[in-house]
């Protein structure tokens, strides 16, 4: 055999079909990371909103329940629900997340009397 400097044609072959499977892996799992953290992101603004909406719901002497309101967070619409369970307060949010599914989210709450 000769000693050559450079590289055979299956080595670079070799190489090439490496990189084109890392690149057919990564980019797949980039675009589903990113999904998934704008749809944790999401969950997280609207259940901030309905922890706040569910405290100022609680604190109020005079309550309708069921009650529902409509509200936009961060460009997406979320839907507020409050109904009296037992002696609590359940206060849910729903709506779509990045992935075009529905969510939803519940909290509960003692009403001060």
């Amino acid at each position: 055999m000769k000693n050559s400097n450079g590289f055979s044609l299956i080595e670079s072959l070799v190489a090439a079909s490496l990189l084109m499977m890392v690149i057919t892996t990564v980019i797949p799992l980039t675009s589903l990371l990113l999904h998934e953290r704008e749809t944790l992101q999401q969950k997280q603004n609207i259940s901030g909103e309905l922890h706040h909406q569910l405290q100022t719901f609680l604190r109020e002497e005079q309550t309708n329940l069921p009650h529902r309101l409509l509200k936009t967070i961060d460009g997406t619409e979320a839907e507020f629900r409050f109904i009296a369970e037992s002696n609590l307060v359940k206060g849910c949010a729903t709506w779509k997340n990045a992935n075009e599914r529905e969510s939803q989210f519940c909290l509960y709450g003692y009403q001060q009397r």
